[in-house]
């Protein structure tokens, strides 16, 4: 018996300090600079943690994703790249350890919490990475990479349907075969009596990244080298303009209709603001289980707290404003809802498993064996916490305008609640992108311009 009470007090030990660490606060110290607007602070602690910092090496996959989209806010291009290929390469390492998943990784983490695993990216997380990668040498006017991760944009994109439709299917056998039916019925009840209610989201047809789809079919429109290239644009364009609904997509769609030649003119791409961000809530069990008799019963679960804007719109040169055409909550939610039912059914079986062991001493002839039921409860109630890990400088929304190429050379981009950005233009008029940043009102807007290989 002296030796089973070491070895549960153990491991209520260990997983207090794993429960303990699962939560560190560079993430609370991250948030803050980047809403105070301190980006090179916020950059300098993704770094710490997710990079090397002699070779720029990739050790951690989400603080990585935020290393690589501040480098390129701040315009370090080359080392944002850099980063961004390491996170690929974490990614591509988290496809193939998902065939046959660490055996001791599960099993921890159904006696503490999912936050003891590496970070699982999300389907937008991977479109968003060759997005980037995609922008950053378009940037460059390196054409020919470019190209590259556009294509693959268009590879992550057409695979998202198919992926999802696995992961659903997957979750329905889980429901049936672990016999959760019942208990994970009446756990939605109460979901939604606490606020929770994942069925109001939905998302785009075919979770598709509507912006990546549109910035994929306008980089082949304004760079298109043949038909193949102006038949690219024309399809993205179309299934963009079948998703949004946009005027200005639409206007794009009927351009790449007449021909591969395109008049020089200005499009103005505007990243707005920050995304929607995971955040933990804690729920009562409905649960029918082994007895009531137990110091701590409960779960934790993600939700999903509504990204923010940084400005309403841009004015260009005092006159047309841009519009929205893909938000970036849409997507994440849509993807969130789906993951739903398999976080909820995981999280259902960590409870089970740890109330019974807790229900079991408490319920012993023994006195020390109910005072370590008692601590096992403890140890739950502070092991039980929601996987709330994300991107969070992912954009609200995206948005898009179009004005023709201005005699003046220059234009004027005003935020809205903001400070007027003169912007200068190549000095042959083509079409070009002016590309805007703005991750919040206490930010000054990066903005760059993607010129045409055409004019070049």
């Amino acid at each position: 018996m002296n030796n089973n009470i070491k070895r549960i007090t153990l491991c209520c030990g260990i997983a207090l300090v794993l429960a303990a660490c699962s939560n560190p606060p560079s993430r609370k110290n991250f948030d803050y600079e980047i809403s105070q607007g301190n980006l090179e602070v916020a950059q300098k602690i993704a770094l710490t943690e997710g990079v090397t910092a002699e070779t720029d090496t990739t050790t951690e996959l989400l603080w990585s994703l935020e290393a690589g989209a501040l480098l390129r806010m701040t315009n370090q291009l080359d080392r944002s790249t850099k980063v961004f290929d390491g996170a690929e390469n974490l990614i591509k390492d988290n496809e193939t350890q998902n065939l046959a998943a660490s055996g001791f990784s599960q099993a921890a983490s159904m006696v503490v919490n999912d936050n003891i695993m590496d970070y699982t990216p999300r389907v937008y997380d991977r479109v968003m990475v060759n997005t980037y990668k995609a922008l950053n040498f378009w940037q460059q006017s390196d054409f020919a990479n470019a190209r590259v991760e556009w294509n693959r944009v268009d590879d992550r994109q057409r695979r998202a349907a198919e992926y999802f439709s696995k992961e659903i299917n997957a979750q329905k056998n889980e429901v049936k075969s672990n016999k959760l039916g019942e208990s994970y019925s009446k756990s939605m009840e109460t979901l939604e009596g606490s606020g929770i209610d994942v069925s109001k989201w939905a998302p785009y047809d075919g979770y598709i990244n509507p912006a990546s789809l549109y910035l994929h079919g306008l980089y082949f429109l304004i760079n298109n080298e043949s038909a193949a290239d102006l038949n690219k644009a024309k399809e993205s364009l179309k299934r963009a303009y079948a998703l949004t609904r946009s005027k200005q997509i639409r206007a794009d769609l009927n351009l790449a209709n007449k021909g591969r030649s395109v008049a020089p003119g200005v499009w103005v791409i505007f990243e707005n603001g920050t995304s929607s961000k995971k955040v933990e809530r804690r729920v009562d069990l409905p649960l029918i289980l082994v007895t009531s008799r137990v110091a701590y019963a409960g779960i934790a679960l993600p939700t999903l707290e509504s990204g923010s804007p940084a400005f309403s719109n841009l004015s260009v040169n005092g006159g047309g404003k841009t519009e929205s055409f893909a938000n970036m909550d849409k997507i994440i939610q849509g993807e969130f809802k789906t993951e739903f039912t398999g976080i909820l059914i995981k999280e259902l079986a960590r409870a089970v498993l740890k109330t019974a062991a807790q229900a079991s001493m408490m319920n012993s002839d023994n006195s020390t064996v109910r005072i370590l039921g008692a601590i096992t409860g403890i140890a739950q109630a502070v092991t039980t916490q929601a996987d709330i890990r994300s991107w969070h400088t992912l954009p609200y929304d995206f948005q898009v305008t179009y004005v023709k190429w201005p005699k003046s050379g220059q234009v004027q981009l005003s935020p809205s609640g903001g400070a007027p950005i003169t912007v200068d233009l190549p000095a042959t008029p083509q079409p070009v992108v002016v590309y805007v940043r703005a991750l919040n009102a206490s930010t000054t807007p990066q903005v760059n311009v993607l010129t045409s290989k055409n004019a070049m």
